[in-house]
């Protein structure tokens, strides 16, 4: 099975935003760590006219052990340690936002990941932004990488802000699979940062193991689909006519490339997916999510990956349209008429699994649509021949769509069944 980079997207409603429309919540232990972390929070509140409420938590102290069993911390201390930390989060706000800044200060006790993200939650908001923290090892070994971990419980998007940060980002890079969650994710820095004037796509290629003459042939087949599948991303996200964009062809580790990218260009962020909420996702935060968090010399956006109908993206409606049940079988009929014999890509896109890619360069045959057995079937192949054919049944279609590109030339056959979507493009 031949392979190529893959971008999808599923058509939603205008009201669908990739990030929420809360209030941000700022999160601050009362060290001079937190201090960026405010600023960042009071620059942005200001910028986009935004509430925020300031989160403190106030892990416990540990319990000491005696001859006659353990020795709690007196309660006097407690009430004590609770208001220290208060007077110090005040003054770092008055520091970062001025004398007369009214943000309320929330202090907690317990775990400070999972109280981060619940109370992300329960004030429903729009992004968590706090520290990046400390990269060395010890913070490995004993557990204080609080960003990270609040990445494997949070559902919004978290802004990690780098101990050198002053100023909004104009330039982030962002890291790409041609995935839903990559448009999702680049979306969701663009509607929160609008200061963003440069994007850099950054795509690394897999690492696969392949003698010298295969990876060659393999590389110069997987070329083919980069920059079509870079389009379709750009198409998709659709950046401001004031946003330029450059794309980034990188092989290797895909963490360290993209932050060798960043390093490139002084980026000033660095944007990427992290996994869901489900219990595998948040054991597992994505590889290079983690990569870049522990990595990162500049700010680091993390958007985790919705589930279920969160899935949801729009396309340039001027590209989109959707074809009505009573007409599937006239459509894709004259559909195959138009484009017989141009070369194609096929991917199928499975919330669970992610974009599948089925076939590059294959020929279109024809698409039908069965009334009785309420399936579409794609094929595909070679008109002579046996060498190369496929053939896609798909049932349980619920909504069949057509993209055109801007000279209004069909570009994508969008099939959505169940939970999923199969994508074919038609390359040239």
């Amino acid at each position: 099975m031949k392979q190529q980079p893959s971008v999808t997207d599923v058509p939603a409603t205008s009201e669908e935003k990739a990030v929420g429309t809360g209030l941000l919540l700022a999160c601050s232990d009362g060290t001079r760590q937190s201090v960026a972390a405010l600023r960042a929070a009071a620059q942005l509140a200001a910028h986009s006219r935004l509430g925020v409420t300031v989160l403190a938590v106030l892990e416990p102290l540990p319990l000491v052990a005696a001859d006659f069993g353990l020795v709690l911390p007196p309660a006097e201390t407690e009430v004590a340690r609770r208001e220290s930390l208060r007077e110090r989060v005040s003054e770092q706000i008055k520091e970062v936002a001025g004398e007369g800044t009214k943000w309320p200060i929330e202090i907690r006790e317990g775990d400070a990941a999972p109280i981060i993200a619940r109370t992300a939650r329960e004030l429903e908001a729009r992004a968590i932004v706090m520290g990046l923290g400390h990269h060395d090892l010890l913070d490995r070994l004993f557990g204080s990488e609080t960003a990270l971990h609040v990445l494997r419980l949070a559902r919004v998007p978290v802004f990690a802000v780098a101990p050198s940060y002053d100023h909004l980002p104009v330039s982030a890079v962002v890291a790409t699979d041609f995935s839903l969650a990559s448009v999702r994710t680049a979306r969701a820095a663009l509607e929160l940062f609008d200061t963003i004037r440069k994007l850099y796509l950054v795509h690394v290629a897999p690492r696969i193991e392949l003698q010298p003459e295969a990876f060659a042939a393999w590389v110069s087949l997987y070329s083919e689909g980069v920059g079509p599948a870079f389009e379709r991303l750009k198409a998709e996200i659709g950046p401001p006519p004031d946003v330029a964009v450059e794309t980034v062809v990188r092989h290797g580790k895909p963490s360290r490339e993209v932050l060798e990218v960043a390093r490139s260009v002084a980026a000033d962020l660095v944007v990427t997916g992290s996994r869901g909420a489900g219990l595998i996702d948040r054991l597992l935060v994505g590889s290079t999510a983690t990569g870049l968090i522990r990595g990162a010399h500049c700010s680091v956006f993390a958007v985790p990956t919705p589930t279920g109908s969160e899935r949801r993206l729009s396309i340039p409606q001027k590209q989109h349209t959707r074809i009505p049940p009573e007409r599937w079988a006239q459509e894709l009929e004259a559909f195959t008429r138009r484009n017989a014999g141009r070369r194609t890509a096929l991917e199928v896109d499975d919330p669970e699994l992610g974009a599948q890619a089925q076939e590059h360069d294959y020929p279109l045959l024809g698409a039908a649509y069965d009334h009785h057995d309420g399936r579409v079937e794609i094929m595909l192949g070679d008109f002579s021949g046996p060498e190369r054919h496929l053939t896609r049944n798909i049932p349980g279609v619920t909504e069949i769509d057509l993209i055109r590109d801007e000279q209004g030339r069909d570009w994508m056959l969008r099939i959505v069944h169940g939970a999923g979507q199969t994508l074919l493009t038609l390359v040239r």
